[in-house]
This record gives structure tokens, sequence and C-alpha cells, in this order.
């Protein structure tokens, strides 16, 4: 179930991850239209701040997981800054989730919200419920959108020990940042070739969208003669782009690097302000750069091309294109999700945890061993971690592989378990967003 769904972006990426929808809600009827006619009938105008008027509705689907964005202006650096109405909806979010307690809860909101008043509340209220938080700062640019689009993930399990999915999601970036020109150069947009059977019918359709009709020998590759849209080729043959900056940064961006985050004004050409005063690091005068399109707009936000808008105004799409989550990323967040549930991955055990153990007087080697025996026996609880060792240990109690063990190797599992727990706790706090993640994403 996605709350504060907008147009779709994050139904749409946890769908192709392999999610099945349930329900949608938002209160801009446009975003809900647009929601409807992409995704499917699952989406319903709500005012989610009113949570009495929600809450029986919610419990009757009782969804595995609910996902959502809320709206992050009163914390976003384009903003003011202040927290206000908007903000007290991060709080609705976390009381929704305390009330209704999916199994997983799924969060996206700019990086500041980590550092208010109301996600310090937010936090409390979906701790005492139970779940365990892992709090990451992603850039998009790492997961499938050529966007340097910096976000706070929260993903919540009940029952889990804090920072239990950071790995996961550390391991799903890429290794270098995918750029403008991955997305619209000559192998981009991706094309499937389907002869038509008039002139009047398209023949080159997205893999993004429904095929035709398929009939006998009505799949052939693409024709020599296929050329990227023209509006793409233009871009990558001027190679540069302008955004309107925030907060006095660059406005011109190659084509070789991602796009700033994508806003409501990312279509308008510069000012004269601007022009008569660019930023010292731009590569070529913004006068000079390429016209975004807001079809190129959407794409860099991750909506494929069969994608439509249901608005006359260019102001309502791109506000609806600008407020979306990126489809990519929500797929790679969701992956990580569906596979921590299927048991498919576990969490990565820091190297702190072997020099902890040798400065207690162990051996490397027994130190190694301890490791090991720590991850065989996160891997017997299918990737499970629990805030309280009891609870961990008595759930490795029920494991068929553990109860065919013999009692030494048994022994060695818990205790092993026993000293991970006594390092989480008494070493340095780690914190819940992944150093290594916040090293890779957060490069620009």
């Amino acid at each position: 179930m996605e709350l504060f769904c907008g147009a779709g972006g994050m139904s749409l990426g946890l769908k192709q991850a392999g999610f099945d929808v349930v329900g949608a809600y938002d209160a801009w009827p446009l975003a809900v239209d647009t929601y409807n006619r992409n995704i499917g009938p699952h989406a319903a105008v709500a005012d989610l701040g009113d949570l009495l008027s929600i809450i029986p509705e919610l419990v009757d689907l009782a969804p595995d997981m609910i996902a959502g964005g809320p709206p992050c202006q009163d914390y976003s650096s384009a903003g003011r800054r202040e927290e206000a109405d908007n903000a007290k909806l991060t709080l609705s979010f976390a009381v929704l989730v305390a009330t209704v307690r999916p199994r997983w809860f799924v969060m996206e909101n700019v990086i500041n919200a980590i550092k208010s008043e109301t996600w310090a509340q937010a936090r409390t209220i979906l701790k005492a419920a139970g779940y365990g938080l892992t709090e990451s700062k992603i850039n998009a640019s790492r997961y499938g959108v050529p966007q340097s689009r910096r976000r706070l993930f929260v993903v919540g399990r009940v029952g889990e020990r804090d920072g239990f999915l950071a790995s996961a999601i550390a391991a799903a970036a890429s290794s270098e940042p995918m750029t403008i020109r991955d997305l619209f150069g000559a192998t981009t947009p991706s094309a499937i070739y389907f002869p038509s059977t008039s002139d009047a019918r398209r023949s080159i359709w997205s893999p993004d969208e429904p095929a035709p009709t398929i009939r006998e020998r009505s799949i052939r590759p693409l024709p020599v003669s296929y050329r990227a849209h023209p509006d793409d080729a233009a871009l990558i043959a001027n190679g540069y782009v302008y955004s309107r900056p925030v907060r006095a940064g660059r406005g011109v961006r190659s084509v070789d690097e991602p796009f700033p985050t994508v806003t409501r004004t990312a279509w308008e050409r510069p000012t004269p302000r601007y022009l008569s005063s660019p930023h010292p690091a731009d590569p070529i005068a913004a006068s000079s750069t390429a016209v975004l399109t807001v079809d190129q707009i959407s794409r860099i936000q991750g909506f494929p091309l069969s994608w439509r808008w249901e608005a006359s105004a260019k102001r309502d799409v791109l506000q609806m294109i600008a407020n979306a989550v990126p489809a990519p990323v929500a797929a790679s967040i969701g992956r990580a999700i569906l596979d921590r549930e299927a048991g498919k991955s576990t969490p990565e055990i820091h190297g702190g945890f072997l020099q902890w153990l040798v400065r207690r007087g162990r051996s490397r080697q027994s130190a190694r061993n301890v490791k090991f025996l720590a991850g065989k026996a996160r891997r017997l609880l299918g990737g499970r971690t629990f805030a309280v060792l009891a609870l961990e240990l008595a759930a490795l109690e029920t494991v068929e592989e553990f109860k065919a063990m013999k009692r030494n190797p048994q022994s060695d599992l818990r205790q092993a378990l026993r000293l991970l727990e006594q390092y989480q706790t008494q070493a340095p706090k780690c914190r819940s967003v992944d150093p290594l993640l916040e090293r890779i994403q957060l490069a620009a």
C-alpha cells in the first residue's frame, strides 16, 4: 500500500521489483487520476492527515508493506525549512504504520528530514511500535536514473535491529553514476520493432509498455534506419543542459554527468540575471545549452516513454514529476526488501567486530571463526536480525538445519550471536546510515 502516492513513481518501481499493489492514496485528484491511468485502479483521493477517516480502511486492507513519501517541502533545501503542516504528515505516516502494523514499511524524504524534530518524533512512534529501522542516504544516480537526487530512505521491519538492511541497500548501488548520455545516447531509449499493419499505427515500442498484439513473425530486429527521437539526438549533439540552480549552485551540466535534482522549474531557460552573472564553474554559456522537453524530464525522473499525464497545464505535470520517487530507485529498494524477506541476503557484519574480538584477547584466527559463525547463524535465520537477543536465539532453535546439528556446533553458533550482540551493544554505536553507502552514493 502506498501513502502520498502522487502520480505513482514509487508504486511503479515496487511493481517492477515484484510487489502487488493493494491500495494507494493522495490528496491531489490530478495525481490520483494519473496514477490510475498508468498503474491501475488502486488509488483514491484522501486526506491522510485525517487519521480517523482513513485508518479503518487501511486496517481492512492489511498490507504486508506500507510505502510512501510524505511531503518534503518543509524540509527541502529549496524551501523555507520551517516545520509546519507538511512536516506533520510525516507524523501521520508514522502513526498510520504503527496502527496498521504491516511487517515492513519504506519511507522516502529529503535528506534534511533526518535532522528534523518531526522525524525524531516519528522515529519514536515507529520504535515504540516495534520496528527496527534502516536510515539510508542515497544518490539516485547510483540506482538507475541520471539524476544526482539525494534522498533519505527509511526501511522498517517488525522486530529487527536498527541498520538491518543498510548493507543490502549499499550493495544495490552501481559503481558509477548514471549520466544523461546513458539515458539519451545512441543506444537509448531502448526500442522494440513490431511492424504495424497500417501507416496510421506506430512500429517502435518501448520495453516499458505493453506490446501490440503479437502476430506470426511480427517481432523483427530493429531496422538500421531507426534513429533516436530528434529531441534526444539534439540533446546529445549539444552536449550540455541547463537546470535552474538551487541556492547558488551550478546551472550548466554536461551530458556526461547526472542531471541535478528534478524540480518543477527544470524546464525553464536561464533568466537574464543568471546570464549576466553565471556560475563560474559552468563549462559553457547557459544560453547555448539544449532545452529539455517535458518528456525528457519525465524520463530523467524514471517514468517510461508510455507514461500519460492527466493534466493539461505544464506546471501541474512538472509538479507531479518533481514530487515523484524515481521508479528505478524504488525498484532497487524493493528488490533489497524482497530478497531479505525471502532469506536471499543477510546483513553484513562489519569488520570492526573482528577487531573488537581481538582486543578482547582472541587470536585473529579465532576471531575470524567467530565472525564466520555469526554470519552462518544469520544465514540460518534467513537474514533476520532481532532487537532482542533472546528472541534471536529462540528463532535459531526452530530452524531445522540447526536442530539437526550436534550439540557443540549449536553451542558455537549461539555463542557467536551472543558475542555479536555484545559488540553491537558495547562498541561505539554504529550509525543506521551505512558508511560505505554514504561514501559511494553521496558522491556527485
